[in-house]
């Protein structure tokens, strides 16, 4: 990704953006060594920092999109203020939860700041950014895994591995994204010049399939499977190649890898979520056979508790309206204070008001990713990515996952087709 004559505000941009996979990693090295250095919190602080002063030195085009995000951010903010003023909430509580809408903010912000400059974001292969982005989660998960050192995906477990990345839910999401962008990347360098770039994909695809069984979450591994055989089947019957060559050298090497994966290969993959799958079975008979219980990994319970202590608000004329707020729910109601489905978090901590503020920019997104002249893989990704936030959640008010979602819209808006 060299770029010559490039402004330094985009540089800055590409390069704080690009290694958020270290820092992640570093946060969470920190975290759990004890060492109390908020690294983690000081980026996300900086990076909104910067997308705050670069955004507003450029001029606010009179445009759609200018008035949803900045009617998104400001309608958001008046929540957190009427919380705080009408609940009375402590100003530690105000704190926290302004640190969530730091991490909520930015999947809008990063591609408001893309838009002003899409001129000259378009002339960069901006996708290439998430092939880093996936070598260095990548990196990230198999250096201390061969080394022998990091943790379990689960607590008090052997399941599944996380190396030193903290959230479980949030390291699944960041090898799907990867994975998504390898693919098309692979496909796209199979069908056009074959050269090491191709071997460093290959490696790359196969260090991704590798991470998603080693976290061993459901949902990661089918998505893994799901694009594998996708692929495959692309390669076979939908790819055009340079030459007869390439086709039969890729026939060839698709039998043998399918060849390897029936005789070899599912051996270790089994091996690899042998753990994932005993703790299925747990939770299958401790759950009774409740399938729903299980698909879900108790949010159903969660959402159950949430919607019955939503419901009985004391305050829920105003609740209703504005929300109870994030941290008002987990000092008041404990576990069941967050659902982990980013749609009911949201509807319980900003009220209608928050969703429909979601929802206009959600929609927006969804208007624009889906019309004929900007579909692209983005607009297959964000799809994904709003999928798994209602069901899995962990994307919204997750840092990691809200930046990926940023990167996502901004995608959206430099695809246009003339």
């Amino acid at each position: 990704m060299m770029m010559t004559k490039m402004p330094l505000n985009i540089l800055i941009f590409i390069g704080l953006t690009a290694i958020f996979p270290l820092i992640d990693f570093l946060n969470g090295l920190f975290l759990t060594s004890g060492i109390p250095v908020p690294i983690g919190v000081g980026y996300r602080f900086v990076f909104l920092l910067f997308l705050i002063i670069a955004i507003g030195m450029e001029d606010l085009p009179k445009s759609a999109l200018t008035y949803v995000t900045f009617l998104f951010i400001a309608g958001n903010l008046l929540i957190w203020l009427l919380q705080g003023i009408f609940l009375q909430n402590p100003l530690a509580w105000m704190m926290a939860d302004l640190s969530v809408f730091i991490k909520y903010f930015l999947w809008v912000l990063i591609p408001y700041y893309i838009y002003q400059r899409k001129s000259i974001l378009q002339t960069i292969r901006y996708e290439e950014l998430f092939i880093v982005i996936s070598f260095l989660f990548t990196a990230g998960l198999l250096i201390p895994y061969v080394l022998g050192v990091g943790y379990q995906t689960y607590d008090n477990s052997d399941t599944g591995y996380k190396g030193y990345f903290f959230a479980n839910n949030d390291t699944s999401f960041a090898f799907i994204i990867s994975i998504t962008f390898t693919a098309r990347a692979l496909w796209l360098q199979l069908s056009g010049k074959w050269n090491m770039r191709l071997l460093l994909l290959l490696i790359l695809y196969a260090g991704n399939i590798v991470c998603l069984l080693l976290v061993g979450t459901k949902t990661g591994i089918l998505y893994g499977v799901i694009v594998s055989i996708f692929l495959l089947v692309h390669l076979l019957f939908g790819t055009g190649y340079r030459s007869a060559l390439h086709r039969i050298l890729v026939w060839m090497a698709s039998f043998l890898a399918v060849g390897w994966v029936v005789f070899r290969g599912i051996h270790y993959a089994a091996e690899m979520v042998e753990g994932t799958y005993e703790r299925i079975v747990y939770f299958y008979h401790l759950y009774d056979g409740n399938l729903v219980r299980l698909l879900t990994s108790s949010r159903s319970d969660f959402l159950e508790s949430g919607m019955m202590y939503f419901l009985e608000d004391t305050n829920f004329g105003f609740s209703f309206l504005f929300g109870q707020g994030f941290e008002y729910r987990l000092e008041n109601f404990g576990r069941f204070g967050l659902i982990e489905m980013d749609f009911f978090d949201g509807l319980f901590g900003l009220g209608v008001l928050g969703i429909l503020l979601l929802i206009v920019m959600l929609g927006y997104f969804l208007w624009l990713a889906f019309s004929k002249s900007y579909r692209s893989i983005y607009s297959y990704m964000f799809l994904v990515i709003v999928l798994y936030s209602f069901f899995a959640g962990h994307v919204l008010f997750s840092a990691l996952s809200s930046t990926f979602l940023g990167l996502v819209c901004g995608g959206i808006i430099l695809s246009k087709k003339e």
